[in-house]
């Protein structure tokens, strides 16, 4: 009867997480409209992308992508940047904030430009105020 349960379980996970995440990024970990959080090869490599559509993305915030929030306005990133070209090594001593505002223009080099950062905490801060932007509701403890 165990197994019965689980096997009804797995299947559900996996058309959640397909749905979640479009289907095409096996390694999608939060999806927004076009914008996705991923990590190709590794966790460290965690990066706010533009899904461009037949399995291909460009990134917007590289690596390490540690903590992700949004509304309606904007997406806010919390990100250690990497050491190496690989990002399989990334320095948690530095925090950079970034802010995204969002676009629905097809066009990468567009929405490129709505990316602002990278901030420190104290300005972010204030910027928080500024624009009322959105908690940090995913973050990955891992990485953090």
């Amino acid at each position: 009867m165990a197994r019965a349960s689980i096997g009804g379980i797995i299947p559900a996970l996996a058309l959640l997480f397909l749905t979640a995440c479009s289907g095409l990024w096996l390694d999608c970990y939060w999806r927004s409209e076009k914008y996705v959080l991923l990590a190709v090869d590794a966790k460290s490599q965690m990066s706010l992308s533009l899904d461009m559509g037949g399995g291909s993305a460009l990134g917007l915030v590289g690596p390490t992508v540690f903590a992700i929030g949004s509304d309606a306005k904007y997406i806010v990133v919390k990100q250690h940047p990497a050491r190496n070209s690989f990002a399989t090594e990334f320095d948690r001593s530095v925090t950079d904030y970034y802010i995204v505002e969002r676009s629905q223009s097809p066009d990468f080099q567009a929405r490129q430009k709505l990316v602002s950062g990278h901030f420190s905490e104290a300005q972010y801060a204030d910027l928080t105020k500024k624009l009322s932007l959105p908690p940090f509701t995913k973050t990955f403890a891992d990485l953090e």
